[in-house]
């Protein structure tokens, strides 16, 4: 469970996000997975076309897997290139990278629509620099310098990828809701 989530004993199974409390703020964690799972691979596409270098070309980006079954579907391969590989296609632990992005840009955007706020530039700016706080905690030990800082002292450009998921979290929130 990411941890900005919290449990709420009262409610087993439901899940809350901060102090809010009750049955119009919990979303069932099953209801976050679902919600999750949607627009996880809207934001992998997003991060793929902003790696075109022209229009039918991707730059490669190959990382390590360790989905087992991935592996033997695909002739024993540890390796995937993540950035010419469909969302669909991708080995379970790099769909979970998604999938922890959505979850947290999902909690987010719930919680500050149930409190009426506006989902302006200013919330994008805040909620994409919690965005990649929970990126740095999942991936701070391989990420690259120019990655591995605290969201105020990245480039526009880094904290354009963490904003794109924001407003594609408004999007989807917003249309499921």
């Amino acid at each position: 469970m990411p941890p900005e989530l919290e449990t709420n004993p009262s409610d087993k199974g439901m899940y809350q996000r901060g102090n809010f409390k009750g049955k119009n703020e919990e979303c069932t964690q099953d209801n976050l997975k679902q919600k999750s799972a949607n627009i996880a691979s809207q934001f992998h596409d997003e991060w793929r076309q902003s790696r075109w270098r022209k229009k039918t070309e991707i730059m490669n980006r190959v990382k390590r897997t360790n989905d087992h079954e991935w592996s033997k579907k695909n002739n024993g391969d540890t390796e995937v290139d993540i950035a010419n590989t469909s969302y669909e296609d991708l080995p379970s632990d790099w769909q979970a990278e998604n999938k922890a992005s959505a979850e947290v840009a999902i909690t987010e955007v719930e919680a500050a629509i149930r409190d009426g706020r506006e989902l302006d530039n200013a919330f994008i700016k805040e909620v994409s620099s919690t965005l990649h706080d929970k990126w740095l905690e999942r991936n701070g030990r391989w990420a690259p310098p120019e990655q591995n800082k605290p969201y105020a002292e990245l480039t526009d450009e880094e904290k354009e990828k963490d904003r794109v998921i924001i407003r594609k979290a408004i999007e989807a929130v917003k249309k499921l809701s």
